[in-house]
Parts: structure tokens; C-alpha cells; sequence
């Protein structure tokens, strides 16, 4: 991990695992503020959700989104896709609001699977192997090829939706020229530092009461060409 400065304070350059980027968060915002966060987003704002009939997930990530308004304006913008070449994961809830993206916008799914047959079957070849998942890069198996929802243009499909893998990654001092991401930094606001737990505690709230006592409080990520094995695999056992 590479930790930056600039005029507007520190920050981590470029692609970081989940765990780096944690143990930054925690050192540059106090406890007290990110709790704080955490109890004003799982109480407040999502619960509002429901008056504005949008589901918990949306909330937050208009929250996120507006958070991301306070700062210096982004220069991300619709074509700059450097930073959707890499592995993407998302929990079931994450999962879940890309499904309604794609029923709402009648998206072809298995044009999707069709477009990103290779890493698909990469990941697929992985699950098929006799290795634990704890054995496998998964990660390496997809680097430097497009995300699956990589459209025409391109541009995000399920945009509004895309899961927080997706959102962490952002610029604001120059445009990424190339996969690099030489300009994309990660922890710039304290909705950052809660947001795995904010989509865990959604994901808690949704469960079935009999089946909370099996939930563990993390969420299993699985990248999204592994959602959409699974997409394909229940939808071929309805057939």
C-alpha cells in the first residue's frame, strides 16, 4: 500500500485489497466518527428507504454518491474505463440490486455471459477444480480483461447499481490514462470506511429471522462473472 498527499489530504493510489484499505480508513478517521456514520446510515437514512419506495441498497448508494459531491469534482467520466479491466466482486445484496438493474432495463443476460465467455470460463474452470477458494487468485483469472456489464461506449450497464468494488475507485486529480489507474485514489470519504458493514447490516435486516442465526456479520464476496455462473446455473435447472 502507497500512501499519498496532496492539497487535499492523504490518500491510497490506485487498486487496494480490502484489508489495506481498512486498516487505512480506521487510522485516518476516529472511531467515534466512523460509529457515528455507521448509526446515522443503518438508522436513519436507509430506513427512509422505504417512504421513498426505493430498496435500503439504493439508499445508500445515493448517500455515497452525494458524499462524493462534498469534494473536489470528480474527473471520472462516462468512457473512461480503465478501472473496469479488473476483478469485480459484490456480496448477494450487491447481487441482488444488479438482477433488479437488469429486469428493470430488460438487459440480456446471457448476451453478458456471451460477451465475457472467457473469463467466465476461467472462473468457471476454477470452481470446477479440486483447490479450496481460498487457494485460488481469483483476481488473476479476470485482471485486464472488461467487467462483464462493460457496454458499448464504454460504459457501465447497470451504472446506478454497480456494487461498492465499483464506487471505491475514484479520481479527482486527472483522468486515468491507462490501466494503471494513475490518478485513482480510495479512502476520500468516511462513508467509505462503513460501507461494507452498512451492506452486511441491509443484507442482516433482509435475512429470515430463522436463518439469522447462521449469519456471520461479512458478507462472501464473489466476483461477478461467479454470480453470473450461478444466474445460469439455476436458470438452466428451471428449463
Amino acid at each position: 500500500m502507497e500512501l499519498k498527499s496532496d492539497a487535499r489530504g492523504l490518500f491510497i493510489e490506485g487498486m487496494t485489497d480490502s484489508t489495506e484499505l481498512s486498516s487505512y480508513l480506521q487510522r485516518k478517521f476516529k472511531d467515534e466518527d466512523i460509529q457515528n456514520t455507521y448509526e446515522s446510515l443503518t438508522k436513519n437514512h436507509i430506513k427512509t428507504a422505504r417512504s421513498q419506495d426505493i430498496t435500503p441498497l439504493s439508499k445508500f448508494w445515493q448517500i455515497l454518491d452525494q458524499s462524493y459531491k462534498k469534494i473536489p469534482p470528480l474527473k471520472c467520466d462516462k468512457g473512461c474505463a480503465h478501472c473496469c479491466h479488473t476483478g469485480v466482486a459484490a456480496t448477494k445484496v450487491e447481487w441482488d440490486g444488479i438482477l433488479n438493474n437488469v429486469l428493470k432495463n430488460k438487459i440480456d443476460l446471457q448476451k453478458v455471459i456471451e460477451r465475457s465467455k472467457r473469463t467466465i470460463e476461467r472462473v468457471r474452470e476454477a470452481l470446477r477444480s479440486n483447490k479450496s477458494l481460498e487457494q485460488v487468485d481469483w483476481h488473476r483469472l479476470v485482471i485486464n480483461q472488461p467487467c462483464p456489464f462493460l457496454g458499448e461506449g464504454h460504459a457501465c450497464i447497470i451504472y446506478e447499481d454497480r456494487p461498492l468494488d465499483c464506487r471505491l475507485v475514484v479520481a479527482f486529480r486527472g483522468q486515468c490514462e491507462s490501466k494503471k489507474l494513475e490518478h485513482a485514489q480510495r479512502g476520500v470519504v468516511i462513508e467509505e470506511t462503513v460501507g461494507a458493514t452498512v451492506i452486511a447490516k441491509i443484507q442482516h435486516d433482509q435475512t429470515p429471522k430463522f436463518k439469522r442465526r447462521k449469519f456471520q456479520g461479512v458478507q462472501p464476496l464473489k466476483l461477478l462473472q461467479h454470480w453470473l455462473i450461478v444466474w445460469q446455473e439455476k436458470n438452466n435447472k428451471k428449463r
